[in-house]
């Protein structure tokens, strides 16, 4: 058993060390298009970063970048004003995703995201043709690596490159710092929420992440632990709901009052000062903190409301009376008055506690609604 313990340490330990980078979610994950649908979204947003002379003001970025990866070793010259970018092309009743073209220059681009190349892209070719320029790229641009021999062939047959997103993303990294300054910083957010995007498509955000490497080489380990623990856990909950079981009995005898109540097995509470009426609802909670792997050792006991309009009426007579007490107005609508913490499952000073708040809430509550 002592071997396990220095066995899960050592896991916890290394876990420690890793760097903690949860991955946010991006407007456009959030949009959560159908498939299909998002990448004629992602077509139409390159589209108007191929575009130079587009609001964006990173002028030519995206297609110098492209063609650094398409022709390094060939200077294509060009100007801005002379960039004609279209999206879907229609070519004999079929779309091209992209074209883009300048007086020396057409490149026809065919999206893929999620789905396989199976398009016409003997007839892309031919209407691609007939624009009958010096340079001509074909590309079929890929969020996946595309490993199937089939598909390679297919698109080698009707030559056309393969580029990935994540080549295309890299280059613009690098030549970025040359445009940033111009560029326009809302659309500069756009482009990296959908760089940002693509990238959580990959799996490079995870292939490259020491937190998610950790978790992939120690499943089976951590898996072990987390079993452990929700054991731990449930065996102590046990012990908490059995003793509250216990303090309810002793709680209703103390105060005459059978509408004390149990919430889940481990919250013991009472909220009957109005009658039970759900108008400026009042009441008490408490129950059992682990510390120092004792279930029992601290018993929280909390006066709160369900509704902070609730509260409104009590704040100022609570408040005088237990000045240095913490007032937690939570979020989701609830109000909790710290009251001391009673330890080591003292349960006569429990007793005493609760029934003094008892007494206490039930004066103030008749004084406020007579």
């Amino acid at each position: 058993m002592t071997e396990n313990i220095e066995f899960y340490e050592e896991l916890l330990n290394e876990f420690d060390k890793q760097p903690k980078i949860v991955l946010e979610s991006t407007y456009l994950e959030l949009c959560r298009y159908p498939s299909s649908r998002f990448e004629e979204i992602c077509s139409r947003l390159l589209c108007f970063y191929f575009d130079p002379t587009n609001e964006h003001n990173f002028q030519n970025l995206f297609i110098d970048s492209l063609l650094q990866i398409i022709a390094p070793n060939n200077k294509i010259l060009y100007k801005n004003d002379q960039i004609q970018v279209i999206n879907e092309l229609n070519s004999e009743g079929k779309r091209l995703d992209i074209l883009i073209k300048s007086p020396d220059m057409v490149i026809g681009i065919e999206n893929k995201i999620n789905a396989s190349v199976y398009n016409p892209l003997e007839i892309y070719s031919n209407q691609i043709a007939l624009y009958g320029k010096k340079n001509v790229f074909k590309l079929i641009l890929t969020v996946r690596s595309i490993t199937n021999k089939y598909e390679r062939d297919f698109i080698y047959k009707n030559n056309f490159l393969i580029v990935t997103y994540t080549d295309l993303f890299n280059q613009i990294k690098q030549n970025i710092g040359d445009y940033i300054f111009q560029g326009n910083q809302k659309y500069l957010l756009f482009m990296y929420d959908f760089i940002k995007t693509i990238e959580n498509m990959t799996g490079e955000t995870y292939e490259n992440n020491k937190l998610s490497h950790f978790f992939s080489s120690n499943a089976e380990k951590i898996d072990n632990l987390i079993a452990l623990y929700t054991k731990y856990n449930e065996r102590v909950l046990k012990v908490q709901q059995n003793r509250i079981s216990e303090l309810i009995k002793l709680i209703k005898f103390q105060t005459n009052d059978d509408r004390w109540w149990i919430w889940e097995g481990w919250d013991l509470g009472y909220d009957a000062f109005n009658n039970g009426s759900e108008k400026k609802r009042i009441g008490i909670e408490a129950s059992y903190e682990i510390l120092n792997n004792n279930p029992l050792s601290r018993f929280k006991i909390y006066i709160t409301t369900w509704k902070i309009k609730d509260f409104a009426p009590y704040e100022d007579r609570l408040t005088e009376l237990f000045p240095n007490n913490y007032l937690d107005k939570t979020t989701d609508g609830r109000v909790y008055l710290h009251m001391e913490v009673i330890e080591d499952d003292d349960q006569t000073l429990i007793i005493e506690k609760l029934d003094y708040y008892y007494c206490l809430l039930s004066k103030i509550v008749n004084e406020t609604e007579s």
